[in-house]
């Protein structure tokens, strides 16, 4: 190749690669002048506009967009422009046409492409090599426009530089909106970053406070956005606030007067939240408002170790507040668990503070507080980042100071008296909240006879240094202790006429000396109890004298009191209401007497050192406010009566309480005996010591015979108990002679026991006499008497004809004759006749009183002892018994109709008996139980059997414990009992019973219903009647569900609506009456002829001018009438 087509290819590629290069500059200037450009537009609109997040992320998608296009075809151009020698051989020719073919034509064959012959080839090129040599391949590019020089990648140094221009300018906008937007930055930043808030900043400086803080929950907070406004411009300012998970909304920022401030307040934070403000053309970033709970107390556990001296174990309890309660000196040692995690907390007690470590991480504050007093204290926890509890909670600690000891002497508890030489003893009882430390007994005696006065003057007047410790008790573990001491009282230390004096005196355990405190044990003393030493024989009397005055005075009482029973007793019997009335004044009188009287003997009872006189005292206090009282109000309320019928509820009732006071009284009684016996042992030397030496020979005689008759009689009932269950007819000829010596023996012992009473009653009265021995020996000698009786009785057989019976038959109870109990065991067995007619075995039933009258004696024989001699046999025979009732209590055959019977002292026969009666001793019987109230009387062990006795009427309260006999029927419902026999039972009620009221109720509801349906037929008013059914169907539905006291209640209801509706429909009645045309002509005269009469004076003008209206308003109201005349002057 010729040295001038090298020079050729060589120009030719220096312009190939000038183009390329160039065309890559200027590409990419361009593409980076325009995407500045896009984004400078951008940033200007948001600086302008202040776009929101979602056009700044569009607008920044589209830049980016752009920004990546341009990318793309910077790198396109970038491959596209690289051509090879021939294209850019073939792009000169296009644009130089002179240049034909010479120039592709020299590349190809300079690269050894010949298809001929090689000088030809040679020759073709440097032909070529001629015509391209003086021509500029440069010229190509500058006869093209910028437009196809960037199309075509021919672009010269010059295109360059003006897309360098270009890039400049742009950078110029950018810097000239920067200086003259005061947001550009901002708004640069907020286009760059769509994702994120950035807040655009203008020509207001905002400073917030507090900015990103910490509240705790339920505070509130003031946000305050400070600006520079030195010459007042009014810029508005907003708040946004954007609760946790929530949308923003805005607040109004209020200014101060210069506009420099701006002020909001959030009200109760309860929850995480961001806010930001908005001043003028500024914006602030975001900031945040975190929520901590304050630290409070959750719960507390809290450790009591208390002082040593209470001997106690240290005690926890866990509790949700911090109130303190202890005994005082106690350490509490608090575990506060906060609500929140804690950084520091401490205890402020009374301007003290007690720091406690902080554990687990700031769960757990550990403090310990002495407990000295009563005081408030508060519990101050904070949080890392400092926040407290501004209103803590004031816990109160309350201490229990240790109380005293208290003691007192339980057995010498006021003054007394005693004898020289006594043995008195002495109880201490003692207690202490936390334990005794000692007790100990101090006595002083007091030698001048004028210690009378009260116990505190005494105990003032002694010598401090002559009291004596009698004893002392020590290591006392129970908290409450009672001592005994026997102090003796000998005649050289309490001479008569000199006082002793006694106290205890407690002592406790405490002792402290911590924490500034300190407390010592204490003590409690009694007051001093004066024992005045007197002779034994004067006080002896005194008591004796005492005893018997008060024993007196019970008996008067209990006397009174049963004159009062027996006249109350009386008061139903009166037949009027003013002799009831008068018989319940005299009661009432009495029972007045007695209360006053009781009230005096309980003032009178001065003597408190016998336990006997301190209980009566007791009991008749209680006795006279009680039921002496109560007794009282019930003869207030029967003197108010108005009818005779008002008195059978109350007599029983004043009855029953002075059956309990006689009871009371009574038991009194025998108190009072048993505190004058032991004033009688008392004595060494008793009244009646002077008596003649034959009444003491007799009276020890007495005595002596007495103990020999105990011994002999225990013999006699024990070799007569096997004698008894045999019939005397069939004892052998040594029992019989067993029976004569034990016959014997009664006797000789009943005319001892006559004459020793006789002796007795005749002997003088003296103080120390028992009357009632007299009585008790009389006692002892009828039983005797009926003891020998009882041993010589054999049994007989009593036949009866019907010849000899004779029937009361009486129709009216009127006569109660006295009653005798037999004295001998059951030996008589009665046959009786039975009766031909039918007419003796009816007896006519006559009413009976209200109260049964009885006669009860012990049993004599058991059942084992009786036999078949002794029973009686059935009879049919009936009697109404009424005078002939009396005298001796006896079996028989004859049933009695009266209830006239008594309880005798022997068992029932096991033969049938039937008649009406109150309660008897168990066995056979049918008929009627009349009595209210069955006690269990005792009796025979009666067999089963079905006796034709009916179901009857009546409830018996039956408070019998003892075991029921055999089943029978009929008769009165008297509780449970166990299986009986097949037969008639009473009808217990059905659901056909039960619903009989229900439908009662119905078939009234159903009449109403119809009444109703007429009212409606009739157009009578009957929404009354509506709800009167309703109220029907209401007390029905009650009635069905067994709610009786509901239907009680709807009766009244029930009865005026009733009325209200009957009382209507009367005056409907009477209205229809008067407005019928069939009215007398007298009637109808009397109402028409009104019209005739001239008006009242002073109504004429009134009258005119209402029948002008009426005339007028009917003739207006007719089609075609003529107007009425006018009215005449």
């Amino acid at each position: 190749m010729s040295p001038a087509a090298e020079n050729v290819l060589q120009r030719l590629d220096i312009t190939r690669q000038k183009w390329w290069l160039f065309t890559l500059l200027t590409t990419a200037v361009l593409a980076t002048a325009i995407s500045f450009a896009v984004l400078l537009v951008f940033v200007l609109s948001d600086a302008l506009l202040k776009l929101s997040q979602t056009w700044l992320a569009a607008l920044f998608a589209v830049w980016l967009g752009v920004t990546v296009a341009l990318g793309v075809v910077v790198v396109r151009r970038l491959v596209r422009n690289n051509r090879s020698l021939e294209a850019t051989a073939r792009r000169i020719e296009a644009e130089l046409p002179e240049l034909g073919s010479d120039l592709i034509n020299l590349v190809q064959l300079s690269k050894g492409e010949k298809n001929g012959d090689d000088a030809f080839c040679e020759a073709a090129i440097n032909q070529a090599a001629a015509r391209v040599r003086g021509l500029r391949f440069e010229e190509a590019a500058r006869r093209e426009t910028r437009w196809k020089r960037l199309l075509h990648c021919m672009q010269t140094p010059r295109d360059l530089a003006e897309s360098l221009a270009l890039l400049a300018l742009v950078v110029l906008a950018a810097m000239l909106c920067s200086l003259l937007v005061p947001n550009w930055g901002s708004a640069a930043t907020r286009l760059m970053k769509p994702w994120a808030f950035v807040p655009s900043v203008g020509k207001v400086k905002i400073q917030v406070s507090p900015g990103n803080t910490e509240v705790l929950i339920g505070s509130n907070v003031e946000i305050v956005g400070r600006v520079t406004n030195a010459d007042g411009t009014v810029y508005r300012g907003v708040l946004y606030v954007r609760p946790q998970g929530g949308e923003e909304a805005p607040v109004e920022l209020l200014p101060d007067e210069t506009y420099s401030a701006y002020r909001a307040t959030l009200p109760s934070v309860t929850e995480p939240l961001q806010y930001r403000l908005e001043i003028g053309d500024s914006q602030t970033e975001i900031y945040r408002i975190q929520v901590r709970q304050k630290p409070t107390i959750q719960q507390v556990e809290v450790t009591y170790t208390y002082p040593e001296y209470t001997r106690l174990a240290p005690h926890r309890v866990t509790k949700v507040d911090a109130d303190l309660d202890a005994p005082q000196c106690t350490v509490a040692q608090l575990r506060i668990e906060p609500s929140t995690p804690i950084a520091d907390g401490h205890v402020d007690l009374e301007g003290q503070r007690y720091i406690g470590p902080i554990e687990e991480g700031g769960a757990r504050l550990v403090v310990e507080l002495p407990m000295l007093k009563d005081a408030t204290f508060t519990v101050q926890m904070s949080n890392a980042a400092g926040h407290t509890d501004p209103n803590p909670r004031v816990n109160r600690l309350r201490v229990t100071p240790d109380k005293p000891p208290t003691v007192e002497i339980i057995k010498q508890s006021r003054q007394e008296t005693a004898a020289p030489g006594a043995s008195i003893p002495v109880r201490i009882r003692a207690s202490d909240d936390y334990g005794l430390g000692s007790i100990r007994l101090e006595m002083k005696v007091k030698r001048d006879a004028e210690a009378e006065g009260k116990a505190e003057s005494a105990a003032s007047a002694g010598d401090a240094g002559s009291i004596v410790v009698v004893r002392t008790w020590s290591n006392l573990e129970d908290r409450e202790v009672t001592v005994s001491h026997q102090l003796e009282l000998p005649p050289d230390k309490a001479p008569p006429g000199s006082t002793v004096m006694l106290r205890a005196v407690a002592v406790d355990r405490r002792q402290f000396d911590k924490f500034g405190m300190v407390l010592k044990p204490q003590e409690a003393a009694t007051h001093w109890i004066s024992i005045r030493m007197v002779d034994p024989e004067a006080k002896a009397v005194a008591a004796l004298e005492q005893a018997e005055n008060l024993r007196t005075a019970i008996f008067k009482i209990l006397e009174k009191q049963i004159r009062a029973r027996l006249s109350a007793a009386t008061i139903v019997q009166r037949q009027g209401l003013a002799e009831r009335i008068r018989q319940s004044s005299e009661v009432r009188g009495a029972q007045v007497e007695i209360q006053k009287a009781s009230t005096q003997v309980v003032q009178s009872v001065r003597d408190m050192d016998s336990e006997e006189h301190r209980q009566i005292k007791r009991a008749m206090n209680r006795l006279a406010f009680g039921e002496m009282l109560q007794a009282v109000q019930v003869c207030d309320e029967l003197g108010r009566q108005t009818a005779p019928e008002g008195f059978q509820g109350l007599v029983p009732q004043l009855l029953a309480v002075q059956d309990k006071i006689i009871e009371e009284l009574r038991k009194m009684l025998d108190v009072a005996r048993q505190a004058q016996t032991e004033a009688l042992a008392e004595m060494k030397k008793r009244p009646g010591g002077d008596l003649p030496d034959d009444t003491r020979k007799k009276l020890e005689d007495a005595r002596r015979k007495l103990d020999e008759f105990l011994k002999a009689q225990k013999k006699i009932i024990e070799a007569s108990e096997n004698l008894a269950k045999k019939p005397v007819e069939d004892f052998s000829e040594e029992e019989e002679q067993l029976l004569k010596q034990l016959a014997a023996a009664e006797d000789d012992w009943a005319r001892f026991m006559k004459e020793l009473a006789s002796d007795l009653s005749k002997l003088p009265e003296q103080d120390f006499a028992n009357s009632s021995v007299a009585k008790e020996l009389v006692e002892i000698q009828t039983e005797i008497k009926m003891a020998e009786d009882a041993l010589l009785k054999k049994s007989a057989d009593i036949a009866v004809p019907l010849e000899q019976l004779g029937y009361e038959m009486a129709e009216e109870i009127t006569t109660n004759l006295e009653k005798w109990l037999p004295d001998s065991p059951d030996r008589e067995k009665w046959s009786q006749e039975e009766a031909l007619a039918d007419d003796s075995k009816e007896a006519p039933m006559a009413e009976l009183p209200g109260e049964l009258e009885d006669l009860i004696g012990d049993l004599m024989e058991d059942e084992e002892d009786l036999f078949d001699e002794m029973e009686d046999v059935s009879s049919s025979a009936a009697d109404s018994l009424d005078k002939g009732a009396g005298w001796d209590v006896a079996d028989g055959p004859i049933s009695n109709m009266s209830a006239k019977g008594a309880t005798g002292n022997r068992l029932p026969n096991t033969n049938e008996i039937g008649g009406r009666a109150g309660e008897g001793r168990q066995g056979k019987a049918s008929g009627e139980f009349v009595s209210d109230e069955a006690v269990g009387k005792g009796g025979r062990r009666t067999p089963s059997r079905l006796t034709p006795d009916p179901i009857m009427k009546g409830q018996i309260k039956d408070h019998s414990k003892e075991p029921t006999g055999g089943a029978t029927g009929g008769g009165k419902e008297s509780g449970q009992g166990g299986e009986g026999l097949e037969g008639p039972a009473p009808s217990a009620p059905g659901p056909r019973d039960l619903a009989r009221l229900a439908g009662k109720q119905a078939s009234l509801r159903n009449k109403a219903e119809g009444i109703d349906a007429q009212f409606q037929v009739l157009n009578f008013h009957h929404q009354d009647l509506k709800k009167l059914i309703e109220l029907m169907a209401q007390v029905e539905a009650d009635l069905r569900a067994g709610n009786y006291q509901n239907a009680l209640r709807h009766r009244k209801v029930l009865a005026e609506r009733a009325n209200n509706v009957r009382e209507y429909l009367r005056g409907e009645f009477e209205v229809r009456q008067d407005a019928t045309v069939n009215l007398p002509a007298e009637i109808q005269k009397e109402m028409l002829g009104a019209m005739h009469d001239p008006s009242p004076p002073g109504w004429e003008e009134m009258n005119r001018q209402y029948f002008e209206r009426l005339a007028t308003s009917g003739a207006a109201s007719v089609p075609g009438t003529p107007p009425a005349p006018p009215a005449a002057p």
